[in-house]
């Protein structure tokens, strides 16, 4: 069984980050990087464990999870606010690495794979104030209609992620790019959703095997 001493210095894990790299420390020794000082190994895992359960937390409610972890002992403000500072930091490295979405074409690959669907699948796209995507998420199977396309059902897990743009796109498995009447009036009805939520809404993109159809290169947006 492998063992810890119940304290370390973090100039120690600071050197092993330094000598070996990041990788190969383990998850209470970054924890113990970022917080500094010494570390009590079981509290570092408290910590550790409470941050993997409670992740959600920080994009949805940062208050609760910086309460959250004001609980555990030994964390007082200024690590709890290293700690979310620390998260939030990679999370927009990470971020970076995904392209920006600048045009319709760069998120066709997001897409591509409805042009393979037999059924009409109605999916949509939420993306951060800078144009990255941040989720994709299949709304509705089947045919496509005023009904089951609900702006609660497109907007609600947007609103959830904070988004800032949402775009929404679905297959014409007939082969058929022109948008229909629903289409039209879906696309109406979202957009009239999204100036109330404070959302942008970028496109209404419709793919075939052979092309696609932009309501915003059309000028319907």
């Amino acid at each position: 069984m492998y063992t810890t001493n119940k304290t370390c210095s973090s100039e120690i894990m600071r050197n092993k980050l330094v000598r070996r790299g990041p990788s190969s420390l383990t998850d209470e020794e970054l924890l113990g990087v970022v917080l500094g000082g010494r570390v009590d190994w079981k509290n570092s895992a408290q910590v550790f464990d409470a941050l993997k359960k409670n992740m959600w937390l920080l994009k949805r409610d940062f208050s609760s999870f910086f309460k959250m972890l004001l609980n555990i002992k030994g964390v007082g403000p200024s690590k709890a606010s290293l700690i979310g500072a620390a998260i939030e930091l990679g999370s927009r490295l990470m971020n970076e690495r995904t392209p920006s979405i600048t045009q319709v074409r760069d998120i066709l690959p997001y897409i591509s794979y409805l042009t393979k669907k037999s059924q009409e699948c109605f999916v949509c796209i939420n993306l951060n104030g800078g144009n990255r995507v941040i989720s994709s998420r299949v709304v509705t199977i089947g045919l496509v209609d005023q009904a089951l396309v609900h702006p609660r059902e497109v907007f609600s897990e947007a609103v959830k992620e904070r988004a800032a743009k949402v775009i929404v796109a679905h297959n014409h498995p007939a082969g058929v790019l022109s948008p229909s009447e629903e289409d039209i009036q879906i696309t109406k009805n979202l957009l009239s959703a999204s100036k109330i939520l404070g959302i942008t809404f970028l496109d209404h993109i419709i793919v075939t095997e052979d092309d696609y159809y932009s309501f915003r290169e059309e000028g319907l947006l």
